[in-house]
């Protein structure tokens, strides 16, 4: 067992200083650094209509990894997430207009065709770059945060008014309007934002991956050049 934890350790230090930094970086650009204003609810500020979204990003560092986590994984996984963001975009803007808010048959009405559009795609390219399995993850990231953030475009008003002093009144409201997102609104934002800002997600987190093998590798090279212990064998 100790071989194999000594064979992982570049790998294992690699993914847990970059899990860190990604967090970091995430976080902060959503709350903190690219925002409408700071300290809106609480310490925290309203987000511009880009996010850094850390679980998407975690998906494409996964997807990476379980596509072969080399230059080719990083093309698959980019081009999962491209055709998983497209296919959920058109489902957020066709089903709405087939059924409004509270019916959800027109959303899964064409939550089902599109599902069905990532087989076709997948059995029409003969490429395994358009494989469904990987897109349909960066599909379902879509839509986590499409819900997350207010279901814009199928809940009226659902991107929110995206000013800090509607959003301030808008905490304050008992019980709150259908279509809010978490916190109040804070993370409210239009559906074309969603899909861009996972699919950029998507992609920074698979670039986190290819950095996390690279990184990885120079650890292991640190290691493997390290001068080994002298053996200084007991007097005679």
């Amino acid at each position: 067992m100790s071989t194999r934890l000594k064979a992982v350790l570049p790998l294992t230090l690699s993914i847990g200083l970059l899990a860190f930094l990604a967090s970091e970086l995430a976080l902060n650009f959503t709350f903190h650094w690219v925002t409408v204003q700071d300290g809106v609810f609480g310490k925290y500020g309203l987000p511009q209509s880009l996010h850094l979204v850390l679980p998407a990003l975690f998906v494409s560092w996964g997807l990476f990894f379980l596509l072969g986590a080399d230059n080719a994984a990083l093309g698959k996984t980019i081009t999962a997430a491209f055709t998983g963001a497209l296919f959920a975009g058109i489902a957020m803007f066709f089903g709405p207009m087939f059924a409004d808010s509270p019916d959800f048959w027109g959303l899964a009405l064409w939550i089902g065709i599109t599902a069905a559009g990532l087989i076709v795609l997948a059995t029409v390219v003969e490429d395994d770059r358009f494989a469904p399995a990987p897109a349909f993850a960066c599909y379902a990231s879509v839509f986590f945060w499409w819900i997350a953030t207010g279901l814009d475009n199928f809940v009226p008003d659902g991107k929110g008014p995206h000013t800090a002093a509607a959003i301030t009144s808008a905490i304050t409201d008992k019980p709150l309007a259908a279509g809010t997102g978490a916190f109040g609104g804070l993370l409210s934002m239009s559906w074309t934002a969603v899909v861009l800002s996972i699919f950029v997600s998507l992609v920074v987190g698979s670039l986190f991956g290819l950095l996390s093998v690279k990184l990885a590798g120079l650890f292991g090279r640190v290691g493997a050049a390290k001068p080994a212990e002298p053996n200084i064998a007991a007097p005679a």
